[in-house]
């Protein structure tokens, strides 16, 4: 069974999701009409959660940077809101995808899915840790350590990390990192990419504008240099 947290307080909206993804069968879902409801059952255990930017009480996007705290499983913003400096902020705080409303329920599923894909997929390593010279990151709390500061990794971001270090001096294009990260089935924006990237950068880098690991060459994409 695949435990959702709906976070939408349009309830014919919220009415037609939880309907849909119950015909699926598979698919638990508990509806929070607020944010506030939502932090109430927040620690209560989540597959994923979907969650609406225009809430009544709280941003949606500062719910998620709180949500983020205590879990890691994907969040998935459902907003009628597209312009780029909103995805990209919703990104920033935590996001792992983008869906903007009207939308047809059949890629919502198939959104979800590809979402519950990658992050059930883990990166077999024998050590717990990996050590650079200058973070160490830890494969199994999905943290890194960087001059003695920890920062946790969201799911997306700990995936593209994973993917570039393992094919480390390689280039990957933005939409190759998308294809690999989110599945073959990719129905989203590859801007995505770039927005996680710059967190990463901001994690795992003393200087993110002057990068050491995560590198970037245009017309080549990206590539992660150094090896632990």
């Amino acid at each position: 069974m695949i435990h959702v947290l709906l976070i939408e307080d349009d309830a014919a909206i919220a009415k037609i999701i939880r309907y849909y993804l119950r015909q699926e069968k598979n698919y638990d879902v508990v509806w929070a009409r607020t944010a506030g409801e939502a932090m109430a059952c927040g620690r209560d255990q989540f597959d994923v959660v979907l969650c609406d930017i225009l809430l009544p009480d709280v941003n949606g996007i500062e719910l998620c940077a709180s949500l983020r705290q205590w879990h890691s499983c994907p969040i998935i913003y459902i907003s009628c809101l597209d312009d780029s400096d909103t995805i990209v902020r919703a990104l920033e705080q935590g996001g792992d995808d983008f869906i903007v409303k009207p939308f047809d329920n059949k890629v919502l599923v198939a959104r979800i899915q590809a979402n519950l894909r990658r992050a059930g997929s883990r990166v077999q390593e024998r050590n717990r840790k990996l050590e650079f010279e200058g973070f160490c990151l830890d494969l199994v709390q999905h943290t890194v350590l960087r001059d003695m500061e920890t920062y946790k990794l969201s799911d997306i971001e700990y995936r593209i990390l994973s993917l570039l270090i393992q094919n480390a001096n390689r280039y990957f294009t933005a939409e190759e990192i998308y294809r690999a990260v989110w599945g073959s089935d990719h129905y989203g924006d590859v801007r995505t990419v770039l927005v996680h990237i710059h967190n990463l950068r901001k994690k795992i880098e003393r200087i993110p504008s002057e990068p050491v690991y995560l590198k970037s060459e245009w017309g080549h994409g990206y590539l992660f240099a150094g090896d632990p």
